[in-house]
């Protein structure tokens, strides 16, 4: 038997009189172990690669509001088993995926005999924990979490404040900062947000969590990590306009979410790795071949009004035909439509072979935000039934926005929409809301989320746009490495308030970067209908789901260079987060095949302009690309026969 998969149960003496214990879970490679020990009563962890100490000693446990699971518990068994799971989504950085991976059961019990489990997982890519209670009696109310990430000292880190409750927040939202000292405390009692990507040493960590199912709350870091030591916390009261409990309440046998650490010495590692989908439950849903991903119109960023406005949406339905994409939003207070009625509009997107995607306020006592229609979603009668009505009208997905909270009212309200949605054959596209969680693995119908400060920011924010090129490099090491990512990008056109910083091409290139089953483009009809035919071509076959991809170079802050395949074409693509001019050379190993038509979209003269060229192109031939300061790229590799 290979030792990986060895349960180590260890007793020994640390001190005169100290017993200790200690159990671990090994990767498949043997890179990457995680060690749980109890010694004097309580349970820590550590994180190895190698003989590198990436998580220092670390507290775990877990009350309930009648049990204390951080202390005292009396050891039971454990049990090893391996991970091997093989599964293909719907929409994601990478179709097929084999999920192999190591597990550790340790199984202990209270003074009063209630039983608690700590599950710990090994993968190559990462390492993973959690707390599972296999016996409730009736339910079990948690209060509050010990769980600790003791983090090396030596290193930087890139991670976002979680908003304070507002009108709109929490949401995601914030400003990443770009790679500041670990153990920086938050500036306020919001705290941490997840994803938080560690540069440590000779190592990168990205901190998040995986399957929240409705028996928890949402979770998130502590604003004090002094010393390195991130700790776990929950949702503050005011979220979701007061609603909800800051506890959460199981019945019968529930897990906490899986205490994600993706672990590599390079950032292809993180980019690359579909962690927080291998933790995921499986499919829930069947049969989906009806989920369709595609690439949208959108008319809201230009023209908040728009949607009210019959004759507006017809427009930009005929927009979507003209580039090929099969799907338009409609966006808030579409029910008050003026100059015709949806019904009117679904048959006239039928004429075009378009469907419509409808935006809906998911309030309810949690939000006070008044855009329409609302008070359907947070109902689950009215919910199901506008889905049938939807099914019928042959409408493919909703779009439902400002949640606000990640207590666990507001978790169930996520997964009855998305289930609802499901038995209807809706796709679902979560805006104003918490991270992703691998819910699209269990919910294929799930095709995005935003959780992000994304394009539509243009419109009021000037940090924002200046600072959109450094932040969509560092979103690629980040929040689009846990799942997709409405982001809504490409867009040319500037609003009065907050010019574009980045170039056309990269914007354009940010249609690869970015990951999202539904690829919704923002700009106004005319920006799109002005491009040359070379461009609107490229922006007729991009892709929103892909085959593989690979990390090319790049560092958050910096620049982003990767590769995306569909089939047999490859897509490259680069932005630069920086105000310096690069100069980059593509060698492409991974590239299969010996000869291939090279389409190369590259910044122009000027940064308005996108310039580039069509070629043959040899397997191994080098590619030259410059981007200018805060600019970008795109190559398409077509296979030649």
């Amino acid at each position: 038997m290979k030792s990986f998969f060895i349960l180590s149960i260890v007793s020994c003496l640390s001190a005169p009189g100290v017993a200790q214990k200690v159990w671990k879970a090994v990767s498949p490679n043997n890179a990457l172990q995680i060690v749980m020990t109890e010694k004097e009563e309580r349970l820590t962890y550590r994180v190895f690669s190698g003989k590198d100490e990436i998580i220092k000693s670390s507290g775990l446990g877990i009350k309930s509001s009648n049990a204390d699971f951080s202390k005292g518990l009396s050891f039971v068994s454990a049990a090893a088993k391996k991970i091997a799971e093989r599964y293909t989504l719907s929409t994601g950085k990478q179709k097929i995926n084999h999920a192999q991976g190591n597990e550790t059961t340790i199984s202990f019990k209270t003074e009063d005999n209630t039983p608690v489990q700590i599950q710990l997982r090994a993968y190559n890519d990462g390492v993973a924990f959690r707390y599972h209670f296999p016996r409730v009696k009736s339910s079990m109310e948690i209060i509050g979490e010990e769980t600790e990430f003791a983090v090396p000292m030596e290193g930087k880190v890139w991670v976002q404040n979680y908003d304070l409750p507002t009108q709109y927040t929490p949401a995601y939202e914030g400003v990443y900062e770009n790679g500041i000292p670990i153990g920086t405390n938050a500036k306020d009692a919001g705290g941490w947000a997840f994803p938080a990507l560690f540069q440590t040493g000779q190592h990168w960590l990205l901190l998040t969590e995986s399957n929240l199912s409705k028996d928890f709350y949402g979770s998130k870091l502590d604003s004090n990590c002094t010393n390195g030591v991130y700790r776990i916390a929950g949702p503050q009261q005011d979220e979701g306009n007061g609603t909800g409990t800051l506890t959460a309440i199981a019945t019968g046998p529930f897990s906490t979410p899986w205490r994600v650490i993706m672990v590599g010495k390079k950032l292809a590692t993180i980019v690359e790795s579909n962690l927080v989908h291998h933790l995921a439950d499986a499919n829930k849903l069947g049969d989906v071949s009806w989920v369709k991903p595609g690439r949208s119109a959108w008319s809201w960023w230009g023209d908040h009004d728009s949607s009210k406005d019959f004759l507006k949406q017809k427009k930009f339905l005929d927009l979507a035909k003209e580039m090929g994409w099969e799907y338009s939003l409609v966006d808030a207070n579409w029910d008050i439509m003026e100059g015709g009625t949806m019904e009117e509009l679904v048959a006239y997107a039928k004429t075009k072979n378009i469907r419509l995607i409808l935006w809906y306020n998911s309030g309810g006592a949690h939000n006070t935000v008044s855009e329409r229609p609302r008070d359907i979603m947070s109902d689950p009668v009215q919910r199901k039934e506008e889905f049938k009505k939807l099914n019928r009208l042959g409408i493919a997905g909703i779009k439902v926005d400002f949640f606000q909270s990640d207590k666990q009212n507001m978790i169930q309200l996520y997964h009855d929409i998305i289930t609802d949605a499901a038995k209807e054959k809706i796709m679902v596209n979560f805006h104003g809301c918490t991270l992703p969680r691998g819910w699209s693995r269990t919910y294929p119908n799930l095709v995005s989320m935003e959780a992000v400060r994304g394009g539509e920011n243009y419109g009021w924010g000037k940090e924002f746009a200046l600072k959109a090129p450094e932040l969509n490099t560092i979103y690629t090491f980040t929040r689009n490495v846990v799942g997709p990512m409405d982001y809504t990008p490409v867009t040319f056109s500037d609003y009065e308030c907050c010019k574009h910083t980045t170039t056309n091409a990269h914007e354009l290139a940010l249609s690869v970067v970015f990951e999202s089953g539904i690829l919704h483009f923002a700009d106004r009809a005319e920006p799109y209908r002005a491009l040359d035919a070379r461009i609107k071509k490229f922006l007729k076959i991009v892709p929103t789901t892909w085959d593989e991809t690979k990390f090319i170079q790049g560092e958050p802050g910096k620049e982003m260079v990767l590769a995306r395949r569909k089939g047999a074409v490859w897509y490259v693509a680069g932005i630069n987060g920086e105000n310096e001019q690069k100069n980059i050379t593509l060698r492409l190993p991974f590239v299969q095949g010996a000869s291939y038509k090279a389409s190369l979209f590259i910044d122009g003269s000027h940064s308005r302009e996108i310039g580039g060229n069509e070629r043959a192109w040899k397997k191994g031939t080098p590619v030259a690309v410059n981007m200018l300061p805060n600019g970008g790229f795109v190559l398409v590799l077509q296979p030649v026969k």
